[in-house]
């Protein structure tokens, strides 16, 4: 057999890429789909613990401004 298996004679797959193409890929499609479910699973993880962030901040600007002006001008100004 001149090529390995799944590819003709010139050493190409059906996808039409070279076995060396396909090493730059990144391996099989399984492995490449599983690479890039990671990233996007990161991309949400990140786009998550942004928006937890933002909320908190949030939260925290509601608490101080629900606060009275002179007790907040008292907090800042307290001696440490």
């Amino acid at each position: 057999m001149v090529g390995g298996q799944g590819e003709d004679s010139c050493g190409k797959s059906g996808t039409d890429e070279t076995p060396q193409e396909r090493k730059r890929r990144g391996g099989p499609a399984a492995a490449r789909g599983k690479r890039s479910l990671a990233r996007k699973s990161t991309a949400v993880s990140q786009a998550v613990q942004l928006m937890y962030l933002m909320c908190s901040s949030l939260g925290w600007i509601h608490l101080v401004m629900s606060q009275p002006l002179f007790r907040l001008l008292n907090f800042f100004n307290a001696p440490l």
